[in-house]
């Protein structure tokens, strides 16, 4: 496997530089390895015998000078929002979003030498019936297990709220990347860590926004995707949060290790779920049923709609049941 490749910030001040350092340290499944300078003299010394090929510098140092002394691509860090360059003044993910997008088409050879090992293990999530608690289960399976694993969660409702829920707005999302899985994968990698947020230790890559978008999504590119994922990441899970919205939908679920549906006992909810499996085995996909497991949440009281809340309370001990008994047999 060739060598990582050095993201270096030159900052002077040093709780800076080592804060967003270790963030990239931490940070798993990146392509670069992180180096921190406090002085021009400092960064310069080690352009001698290493090259960088992503430096962030503090426009409080920088002159035209350095771009002669580095090879790789070079991003000015502003006090202030300014075009052409990376706001200092944000979350460590947002800066390294930043420097994913400029790194867009930087080298396939990065790429090619971060190819994962082993598999990923898939883990589906549907139900037919509604309001459930299926995406509460989800996130919080999926925080659970990024305590100890690499996990990915994916979102494929209609209209997922999940901007909403996070407070924030998404640049870009799941269409995106199956634009480049589909059209340029040369800059898929990059723009994969662009793209992808993080809930604790859970990463995501935001929903589709638009419904229409969503139903034109084919299931080649579906699984197009799923081998990219497979080809380019470390993850060792990832969450299918699936609905009946998208093309493909039995071979996504057949695709997956195991399925988790859950239920509500009222009369309704029982013949959705009739109609549900008799569909399946209708249509030969009896194997989708042998791997379900099915769940009927207890009731829960005072349920955080916080996502940074989730491994905390009721919900969490019982998915802590199911993995233990379904994930971890």
């Amino acid at each position: 496997m060739l060598k990582k490749r050095i993201l270096a910030v030159c900052d002077p001040e040093t709780e800076y530089t080592g804060r967003f350092c270790d963030y990239i340290s931490k940070r798993g499944n990146c392509p670069f390895e992180p180096a921190a300078f406090t002085s021009r003299e400092m960064l310069e010394k080690f352009c001698q015998t290493e090259e960088i090929a992503v430096l962030l510098i503090s426009e409080k140092i920088y002159d035209t000078t350095l771009r002669d002394k580095v090879a790789g691509i070079l991003l000015i860090l502003s006090e202030e929002e300014e075009e052409g360059t990376i706001c200092r003044y944000q979350p460590c993910e947002e800066i390294l979003r930043s420097v994913m997008r400029n790194c867009e088409g930087y080298g396939e050879e990065t790429v090619q030498s971060h190819n994962r090992q082993g598999s990923i293990r898939l883990i589906g999530l549907f139900s037919p019936v509604r309001r459930c608690m299926q995406t509460g289960f989800a996130l919080t399976m999926g925080e659970m297990l990024a305590r100890e694993h690499k996990t990915l969660y994916l979102n494929f409702e209609s209209f997922s709220g999940f901007s909403r829920r996070l407070d924030q707005e998404f640049m870009t999302d799941m269409s995106d990347l199956i634009y480049y899985v589909t059209n340029a994968r040369e800059a898929l990698f990059y723009k994969l860590k662009g793209m992808t947020g993080t809930i604790r230790n859970l990463d995501y890559i935001p929903p589709v926004f638009s419904c229409m978008d969503l139903a034109r999504i084919t299931p080649k590119q579906w699984f197009m995707m799923l081998e990219e994922l497979e080809r380019h990441t470390d993850y060792e899970y990832l969450i299918l949060d699936l609905s009946e919205q998208i093309q493909g939908l039995f071979d996504l679920l057949r695709s997956c290790e195991k399925i988790f549906t859950l239920v509500r006992e009222d009369s309704a909810a029982m013949c959705k779920l009739y109609h549900y499996e008799k569909l399946l085995e209708r249509a030969e996909y009896g194997d989708v049923l042998k791997k379900t497991c099915k769940y009927r949440l207890p009731f829960i009281r005072n349920l955080s709609l916080d996502l940074e809340m989730l491994t905390h309370g009721e919900l969490a001990v019982y998915v802590k049941k199911v993995i233990r008994e379904h994930l971890y047999e």
